[in-house]
């Protein structure tokens, strides 16, 4: 199933956009790329026991494309004090939403913190996996689908599902956040 994301600026958003209007459209993306390839998993019949696995998953899926835009951030030769600007609000606007879809399945609670602690986990983590955008960056796609596996666990039903992130999701995600990521660079 592919999902259809508009990548390009409004006519209403200034001319020299902020790093806060780069941020904000892509957390919104992530977001929803996020929430597509988890309602995906289960339309591939992978098995979600509760709504905190399936959470669980959003929050890598989110975690992986922040890191994808510190990396092309980084690779674009940015500043680095406009690139840690964008880097903490896409932080900021992504545990907002993060925050606000919890409370709305959850109740009450502080569910921010854990979210920002796991981003900057992930981005430790897969900053010892090389990337190319464009190019086959299986080392880091794996790392993506261990960590979704072990959000979902491994019963028969979901064995596979290292293999689906791997040869499929993370494959489209990747295609998809960098095309959109190019285009509101323009």
């Amino acid at each position: 199933m592919t999902i259809r994301i508009k990548s390009k600026w409004s006519k209403t958003v200034k001319r020299n956009k902020t790093s806060d209007d780069f941020a904000s459209a892509m957390s919104y993306i992530g977001w929803r790329l996020a929430l597509d390839k988890a309602r995906n998993l289960h339309g591939e019949d992978f098995e979600y026991t509760s709504d905190h696995q399936r959470i669980s998953v959003i929050v890598e899926f989110m975690s992986f494309q922040v890191h994808l835009a510190d990396r092309l951030l980084f690779s674009d030769d940015h500043p680095d004090d406009f690139r840690m600007e964008v880097m903490n609000k896409i932080g900021s606007h992504s545990a907002r939403t993060m925050q606000e879809n919890c409370e709305d399945l959850f109740g009450a609670g502080d569910y921010r913190t854990g979210y920002i602690k796991t981003l900057n986990l992930r981005s430790s983590e897969y900053s010892d996996f090389d990337f190319t955008p464009g190019e086959t960056n299986y080392s880091i796609y794996r790392h993506l689908a261990k960590k979704i596996q072990d959000a979902m666990g491994s019963s028969q039903t979901n064995k596979w599902v290292m293999d689906q992130i791997v040869d499929i999701d993370a494959v489209e995600i990747c295609k998809k956040f960098v095309e959109v990521y190019s285009s509101l660079m323009k």
